[in-house]
């Protein structure tokens, strides 16, 4: 949303408060329906006067705004949800603000977990080699050998990256940090188990 005026603001919400619609907002003060509509929004209003006295500044239909934006995968933090808030409203909240509506809507941070990239024609395959497995007794599987390789860091982690999620929402892609394979600093190494145990460490980075 276009940044306007304080002088613009406070008209839009004197108009808003006294029952006027939103293209008569737009028209007496100058602004787009849409803006007009976005501040109802933000002041908590749904096509009628305000019961009155200073608006939340977080609206209950606000939490609501935030919550699709988190459950919907387009902010994954308190920083881009407070710039949302910004950019979309005009509002000026602190971040640590946003941080206390999402747990009170019972968002949970945590890090998210590190997967590789999968296009959509990957997980496709992973699906279809699923499905085809799915009937193996333990004997079938007693014949396979597990192996893979994996990135040591040599002087400092991958870094941590928080999001936020219900407690009862399952893991989903919008809850992992994606990474492609590759970087400096660190070793490589491979190794296998099997139903009779585990292989060798073997080095791979030379």
């Amino acid at each position: 949303m276009r940044v306007i005026s304080t002088d613009k603001v406070n008209s839009i919400s004197s108009l808003l408060r006294s029952q006027k619609s939103n293209s008569k907002v737009a028209k007496q003060v100058g602004v787009s329906r849409t803006t007009a509509q976005k501040y109802r929004l933000s002041l908590k209003m749904s096509g009628n006067v305000d019961e009155g006295g200073r608006p939340s500044l977080i609206s209950q239909r606000m939490v609501s705004y935030i919550r699709r934006l988190v459950t919907l995968g387009r902010k994954n933090n308190a920083v881009e949800i407070q710039k949302a808030l910004k950019e979309e409203f005009g509002m000026s909240v602190s971040d640590s603000t946003v941080r206390r509506v999402l747990k009170k809507a019972g968002f949970i941070a945590f890090v998210k977990p590190q997967k590789p990239l999968l296009r959509s024609q990957n997980i496709m395959k992973r699906l279809q080699w699923a499905k085809s497995h799915q009937h193996w007794t333990v004997d079938d599987w007693k014949r396979v050998i597990f192996s893979d390789e994996t990135k040591i860091n040599r002087f400092a982690s991958d870094g941590k990256a928080y999001t936020w999620k219900l407690p009862h929402e399952e893991l989903n892609s919008r809850h992992v940090q994606q990474t492609v394979k590759h970087g400096g600093g660190n070793i490589m190494v491979w190794s296998s188990i099997t139903w009779e145990g585990v292989g060798w460490i073997v080095d791979m980075t030379y």
